[in-house]
C-alpha cells in the first residue's frame, strides 16, 4: 500500500488545517493548482512514453521506555529494486505536528501518550507528507531483539547516557544500545537527548556494513521498478534492511516561539523542508501530495544539496508538492523545466519564468509517473551565492537515495 498508488489513509485534522494555511497562504496560485490538476486529468498524451518510480517500502519503529514513553521515532526505507540494504532517518519525537497551525502545539510524544502508535503513524505520516507500510513500538527488550543481529554496535556519543554509557566512543551489545536510545533524564530536553539517540541510530547502520542478515533476494522482492513488495511487520522490513549497506539521516528540528508555546512543552518546529528532501530522495513513491498545485521531482548534479534544499523549500512555499529528489543529475547551464503538459505551464508557480536562473522549458521524451513538472537545476543558479538566500541549514542526506 503506497501513497503513489492513491491508497491513502485518512488524515487528521492536523493535516486538514496545515494544507488550509497553504490555501490561504498561497491564494489564487493555489486555486489555479486544483484547476491545472482538473484539467490534468486529459492531458496525457496517447502513446506517450512514461515510466514508474520504483517502489520503496518505508516503515516506522517508534521506540519507548519501561514507562510507555515515547523516545524515538525512526524512519526505514529499503532500496529499490532489490529491496535489500536502504535508510534509517531519525525524526525528533519532540516535533510540533501541528506544523505550526492552531494556537496549541503538539508534539509527537504527546500524540503517542494520548493516541498509541496507530495516531502516532497518521501523526507521522501528516508531519512528513509519506505513506507508511508497516509500523510498531518497541519496549527495551523487543527493542534490543530487533537489534541483536547487528552484534556489537560501535558508537560515538556526544552526552553521557547516565553513570552507564560515558560521552564518547563505546562499544554497546544490542541491550546496551536499547538502554541508551530510552536513557531520559529529568528536566533534560529531547534536544539534549536526542543526540546519543541518533548517534546510536548511525551507528547501528554503520554495524550493518555490507549486510549481516540472509534474504533471499529473489522470493518476494521486486526486480522491476513497477514492482511492489509486500511488507508484513517491521521485522520482515528490518531484515531486508539488515542484509545490505545502511545509511543514516537524522531531521533537524528548531525551538518554536515562546509566544506561541505558552504551556511551555518540549516541542520543537520539524524541519520539513529537510524532511520532504530527504524522504523525496529515497522513498518518491510512498510520497503524498497534501498541497494543492503540481506534483515536482527536483534534480541537480551531486554536491549541490543545499540549492536542492532551497528550490524544495521554494516549491512547498508556492503550495506544490516535492515528490522526488534526485541528487546525481545531469549538468547544464541553464536549468530545464521539463512539464508533463505544456497546458500546465502557467502552473508551475514561476518555476518555468527564471525562478531558479535561466531556463528552457519543454514536454520531457519519457514521462515518469505521477510527476507534472521535472526541474533540473542548471548550473548558473546553482553556483551563484544567492541561491541560497536565507538558508543556512546542511543538508546531506543518506548515500541510499533513489533515482
Amino acid at each position: 500500500m503506497t501513497a503513489f498508488d492513491n491508497v491513502r489513509r485518512k488524515r487528521t485534522t492536523v493535516m486538514l488545517g496545515a494544507c488550509l494555511a497553504v490555501l490561504l497562504g498561497v491564494g489564487g496560485l493555489a486555486y489555479a493548482g486544483v484547476k491545472a490538476l482538473r484539467k490534468y486529468e486529459g492531458a496525457t498524451k496517447v502513446g506517450h512514453k512514461e515510466i514508474r518510480i520504483p517502489s520503496t517500502p518505508v516503515g516506522m519503529l517508534a521506540t519507548v521506555d519501561a514507562q510507555n514513553r515515547l523516545t524515538s521515532i525512526e524512519i526505514l526505507v529499503l532500496l529499490p529494486k532489490s529491496n535489500l540494504g536502504g535508510s534509517i532517518v531519525s525524526v525528533p519525537v519532540s516535533a510540533d505536528t501541528t506544523l505550526g497551525t492552531g494556537t496549541d502545539r503538539i508534539p509527537f510524544t504527546e500524540v503517542y501518550a494520548t493516541g498509541g502508535i496507530d495516531e502516532l503513524a497518521l501523526s507521522v505520516e501528516s508531519a512528513l507528507s509519506v505513506t507508511l507500510d508497516v509500523y510498531q513500538v518497541a519496549d527495551p527488550a523487543t527493542l534490543a531483539a530487533l537489534l541483536g543481529p547487528l552484534g556489537t554496535i560501535d558508537a560515538t556519543l556526544p552526552n553521557a547516557a547516565g553513570d552507564t554509557f560515558p560521552a564518547g566512543a563505546i562499544s554497546l551489545t544490542a541491550d546496551q544500545a536499547a538502554q541508551v536510545i530510552n536513557h531520559t533524564e529529568v528536566g533534560q530536553t529531547d534536544s539534549v537527548r536526542r543526540g546519543d539517540v541518533e548517534a546510536v541510530w548511525a551507528a547501528v547502520a554503520a554495524a550493518v556494513g555490507s549486510g549481516v542478515a540472509t534474504v533471499d533476494a529473489s522470493a518476494p522482492g521486486t526486480t522491476t521498478a513497477g514492482a511492489t513488495l509486500a511488507i508484513a511487520s517491521v521485522g520482515d522490513l528490518l531484515a531486508r534492511l539488515f542484509a545490505g549497506p545502511v545509511g543514516a539521516r537524522a531531521i533537524p528540528a528548531e525551538p518554536v516561539d515562546a509566544a506561541t508555546n505558552p504551556g511551555g512543552k518540549d516541542v520543537e518546529a520539524l524541519d520539513r523542508v529537510d524532511a520532504i528532501m530527504v524522504l523525496a530522495s529515497i522513498a518518491p513513491r510512498a510520497m503524498s501530495a497534501p498541497a494543492p498545485g503540481l506534483v515536482f521531482r527536483i534534480e541537480a548534479p551531486a554536491g549541490y544539496e543545499a540549492q536542492v534544499r532551497v528550490a524544495v523549500a521554494i516549491v512547498l512555499l508556492g503550495g506544490g508538492n516535492v515528490q522526488s529528489v534526485y541528487l546525481n543529475g545531469p549538468s547544464q547551464a541553464n536549468t530545464n523545466v521539463l512539464i508533463r503538459d505544456t497546458r500546465l505551464e502557467d502552473q508551475t508557480g514561476g518555476a518555468n519564468t527564471g525562478l531558479f536562473g535561466p531556463t528552457d522549458v519543454s514536454e520531457p521524451k519519457t514521462s515518469i509517473e505521477g510527476i507534472d513538472v521535472i526541474v533540473q537545476l542548471g548550473g548558473t543558479w546553482l553556483d551563484d551565492p544567492a541561491s541560497l538566500g536565507q538558508t543556512a541549514a546542511s543538508t546531506t542526506v543518506p548515500a541510499t537515495a533513489t533515482t
